[in-house]
């Protein structure tokens, strides 16, 4: 979701304390205060289709805590609280291979809730993670102990509970996998801001997707962000994203793919013919822009290979829901 719009430096200057008066423009900057705090509802799910039949379809939800925990002129220290889960299927994985669902939930409860830590610059975008190696250890020492526990219980089972939870360990072991996996919603929150829109005029720029088929070099996108609904009154607006990997880097992709299984000269030309390689991000950003507060943000990417017979369709979605007090 990199976007490559510039921040006007002359909207601090320009915007008064109270409020925005150019009704063209909408300028999203943080207008936070020590201590605020609001509470969201948080569903992700992902799903899967090999050639028709759903073989996917995991889901998540729970509770998450925004609160500003220092202001300075030149940025925000904000702490993202959430109940610690394991996706459904790494869950799953661990129930089968322990016979005994209490176990590992007794187990994960002792870590029950992640604290993130974390900083953005004065317009409220996201710069880092601070406490990643605390988040690092709490997995690891969970981690450890679910191993511990099944060894004991079915030492037979040690090979494979160390292969499923392989991927988990990995993505905490360091900075960049935790803030891959946890800024994946912290970065929809925060993508609005440091930004001025024009509520008349959509901006179309290029954006960059992780690449699909491994190798460090980004997939190009063509993006286009517009405003779709305004309130001035209760400073509240609607940002519409849309994205569609860029046709040639579409080419690049399928070509990739193909030296990566080994079809290469003519057999490859011909699988190029009727090869599709897509992927589109449709995303929603429903947002109070004084203070700088979400309503609602639903965030889904899908992506679509079809190549020699095969057919794969995946779909993610992200849905953060402000709780409101009764």
């Amino acid at each position: 979701m990199n976007k490559t719009l510039t921040l006007l430096l002359l909207l601090v200057f320009t915007i008064p304390l109270f409020g925005q008066t150019d009704t063209t423009k909408i300028a999203f900057i943080a207008y936070w205060s020590k201590g605020d705090s609001y509470d969201f509802k948080v569903t992700k799910i992902k799903k899967r289709w090999t050639n028709d039949k759903l073989t996917k379809n995991d889901s998540t939800q729970y509770i998450a805590n925004f609160k500003v925990i220092d202001s300075t002129e030149k940025s925000y220290t904000l702490q993202w609280t959430f109940k610690n889960f394991l996706t459904n299927s790494y869950r799953e994985n661990l129930n089968k291979l322990y016979e005994n669902k209490q176990a590992v939930n007794n187990i994960v409860k002792k870590y029950d809730v992640t604290k993130v830590i974390y900083k953005t610059d004065e317009y409220g975008e996201f710069l880092e993670i601070i406490n990643w190696k605390d988040i690092s250890a709490l997995m690891s020492n969970m981690l450890g102990e679910l191993e511990k526990s099944i060894k004991i219980r079915k030492p037979d089972k040690i090979n494979e509970v160390k292969q499923a939870m392989a991927p988990l360990a990995e993505i905490y072991s360091s900075k960049e996998g935790i803030e891959q996996l946890i800024v994946y919603e912290l970065q929809y929150f925060h993508f609005p801001f440091g930004t001025e829109y024009d509520i008349n005029d959509p901006f179309e720029y290029e954006s960059e997707l992780p690449n699909m088929v491994g190798g460090e070099q980004p997939i190009k996108a063509d993006a286009k962000l517009s405003i779709i609904e305004t309130d001035f009154e209760n400073f509240y607006c609607v940002l519409k994203e849309e994205s569609t990997i860029n046709p040639d880097d579409t080419k690049r992709q399928v070509i990739s793919l193909f030296k990566k299984m080994g079809i290469e000269g003519k057999k490859a030309e011909e699988m190029m013919k009727t090869a599709i390689f897509d992927i589109t991000d449709l995303n929603y950003y429903q947002y109070y822009f004084d203070p700088g507060v979400p309503h609602r943000i639903y965030g889904s990417r899908k992506t679509l290979l079809n190549m020699d017979k095969t057919k794969v369709e995946n779909i993610e979605e992200l849905e953060i829901e402000l709780i409101y007090e009764e």
